[in-house]
C-alpha cells in the first residue's frame, strides 16, 4: 500500500556563512540550478535520509530531440522504478509496468526540484550564502532559504559551481536543524544511458496507455484564502485502492513546499475518521469532516499551513 502511494506522491549540517546575497543574485542562482536540472543530460546514486529512515536511488536523466526523459530505480527496499517522459510519469513495481500515473508537472525527480523561472521564492525565503563545501567530488556553491512566515520551513541547496546541477537538498525543521536530505555520493555529469535503455521494464505497455482510474473532475475545489505564496498546480479525480468512492486530489506550492489534500464523499454515516492529526517525521497529515466530505491535507509543511488550507477549501459544481 505504501509503495502503491509512493507511485502517486513522490549528513551533518554544515555551518552557515553570515553573509546575505543580494535578492538579485540569489534569484539568478537559482534559475541556474532550475535550469540545469531540466537542460543537462546526467546520471548518478543518491541517498535519502530522515530520521531513521534510509533509502537509496539511481537516476539518469537524458535530453535529446524528443525532449526530457528521466528514470529512477530504488536501490534499497522492493524493487520499483519510475519513469518521466516530459510531463507523464510511470511507475514499474516489481518490474511490472503500470499505466501512465498522471500528466502531473509538479511530479518530478531529485535533482529536478527548484521551479523555473523562479519569480517568487525570494517573496518567501530570505537567502544566505553557504559558501563551497565538497560533495561526490564536485566543487559546490551552496544557499540557504529561510522561510519568512510560520508557512513553510527552511531548505539549503547545494549545487555543483561549473554546471549547476543541484547535488544536496536539505529540509529544515522550525528550529533550523535538519529533518530530511538528498545528497549525491556519485554522479556523472554529462552522460546517462540511451532512451531505449531507461524504457526497459516499461516497454511491453509501448505505447503505454491511460488506465482510466484518472478523469476530469466534475466538482471544482478551491482554497478560498491559501497560505502566502502557495498556489493551485493540479486536480484529479481517482479511484484508490479500498476506497469505495473517488478521491479528489488537489496539489498545491509554493515552488519548493508541497501541499497534497485528498477528498473523499462520505456514504455511509460515521464511516470516517474524526478531526486530527498524525505525524511521520517532518509529513504532517490533517484531517476534517466537511459535510458529506473528509478532506485530508498530507505535507512536509508546518501544521498551520495544513489547517489553513483545509478549513479554507470549497466546491462549484462544474456546469
Amino acid at each position: 500500500m505504501k509503495l502503491w502511494l509512493t507511485c502517486l506522491l513522490f549528513a551533518c549540517m554544515p555551518a552557515w556563512a553570515d553573509a546575505p546575497t543580494t535578492p538579485g543574485d540569489a534569484a539568478a542562482w537559482l534559475n541556474r540550478v532550475a535550469q540545469a536540472t531540466h537542460q543537462l543530460t546526467y546520471q548518478g546514486v543518491f541517498v535519502y535520509q530522515s530520521q531513521n529512515i534510509m533509502a537509496i536511488s539511481h537516476v539518469s536523466h537524458l535530453v535529446d530531440n524528443n525532449g526530457e526523459i528521466s528514470r529512477l530505480d530504488a536501490l534499497s527496499g522492493p524493487p520499483h522504478a519510475f519513469l518521466r517522459i516530459n510531463d507523464s510519469v510511470y511507475c514499474s513495481i516489481h518490474n511490472k509496468p503500470s499505466s501512465d500515473i498522471g500528466h502531473r508537472p509538479h511530479h518530478s525527480f531529485f535533482p529536478e526540484i527548484l521551479p523555473y523561472p523562479n519569480t517568487h521564492l525570494n517573496d518567501y525565503y530570505q537567502v544566505r550564502s553557504l559558501g563551497h563545501a565538497k560533495i561526490a567530488d564536485h566543487d559546490c556553491e551552496g544557499v540557504l532559504l529561510i522561510p519568512r512566515d510560520a508557512y513553510r520551513y527552511g531548505y539549503a541547496l547545494w549545487a555543483d559551481s561549473t554546471s549547476h546541477v543541484l547535488l544536496r537538498l536539505i529540509k529544515l525543521d522550525a528550529h533550523g536543524q535538519t529533518a530530511s536530505q538528498l545528497t549525491f555520493t556519485q554522479i556523472d555529469i554529462g552522460h546517462a544511458p540511451t532512451r531505449a535503455q531507461l524504457g526497459i521494464d516499461f516497454n511491453d505497455k509501448s505505447p503505454i496507455k491511460h488506465n482510466g482510474n484518472e478523469t476530469a473532475p466534475k466538482t471544482v475545489w478551491q482554497i478560498t484564502t491559501p497560505p502566502p505564496g502557495f498556489h493551485h498546480v493540479t486536480e484529479t479525480v481517482m479511484m484508490l485502492p479500498d476506497h469505495a468512492q473517488p478521491v479528489t486530489h488537489l496539489v498545491y506550492t509554493d515552488g519548493l513546499a508541497t501541499v497534497s489534500l485528498f477528498i473523499e464523499r462520505q456514504t455511509q454515516p460515521n464511516t470516517f475518521h474524526q478531526q486530527g492529526l498524525v505525524q511521520h517525521g517532518q509529513m504532517l497529515l490533517y484531517t476534517r469532516p466537511m459535510g458529506q466530505y473528509q478532506v485530508t491535507a498530507v505535507g512536509a509543511v508546518p501544521l498551520a499551513t495544513l489547517v489553513m488550507m483545509a478549513d479554507n477549501l470549497t466546491s462549484i459544481e462544474r456546469k
